[in-house]
């Protein structure tokens, strides 16, 4: 069982370390096994892998253009161009640095789509917010018609004899009624009569 935990991680390491360095098996002294990528200090190592040309020149491309990149996001362009040409990899500098641009801009119009969409959503909720407070003044405006109407017609006869010259008045000339939209005048019976 031992041995094969073991060889799982012996596995795994050599998968992962394919292309990134050599890979060196370390004995303590009680006989306890670590693995590293570099030949154990006082210890008995086994070298288990030994990168190729190929593997170590990429796995260094990979080093480098990482340290290029964080000097990229930190804003250290300077740093990192000196860093480029001490490595002899301008080009790699120069890739790097592009799509570094290109991601900011990705990330600059992500932001601006992100806050036109905000603006949309609060534009369109202030609509609503504004829609529904006209539809809330207008269902007043058509409850106060109503009440207003109902209670003249109630009364009708008692309001022609207090105040026959504001009934004529109200009878014979038009006023704008919001609440119908409408331009209305007080009908014989009392009620609203609407053009």
């Amino acid at each position: 069982m031992y041995s094969r935990i073991l060889g799982f991680i012996l596995c795994g390491l050599l998968v992962s370390s394919a292309h990134a360095s050599d890979i060196y098996k370390c004995a303590s002294k009680d006989g306890a096994a670590s693995y590293r990528d570099t030949p154990c200090p006082g210890q008995r190592a086994d070298l288990l892998h030994k990168d190729t040309d190929a593997e170590a020149a990429k796995a260094k491309q990979e080093r480098v253009a990482n340290a290029i990149d964080g000097m990229l996001q930190s804003g250290r362009l300077e740093e990192a161009r000196s860093f480029a040409a001490a490595n002899g990899v301008i080009p790699l500098f120069q890739e790097r640095v592009q799509a570094s641009a290109r991601r900011e801009q990705e990330k600059r119009q992500q932001e601006m789509t992100h806050d036109a969409e905000v603006r949309r959503e609060e534009e369109a909720a202030a609509q609503a917010r504004h829609q529904q407070a006209m539809d809330e003044y207008h269902a007043k405006l058509v409850k106060a018609d109503a009440e207003e109407e109902t209670f003249r017609k109630e009364h009708w006869s008692e309001i022609k004899q207090q105040h026959l010259p504001e009934v004529l008045q109200s009878q014979s000339s038009k006023t704008y009624n919001a609440a119908r939209g409408q331009w209305c005048s007080v009908g014989q019976d009392g009620s609203t009569v609407c053009q």
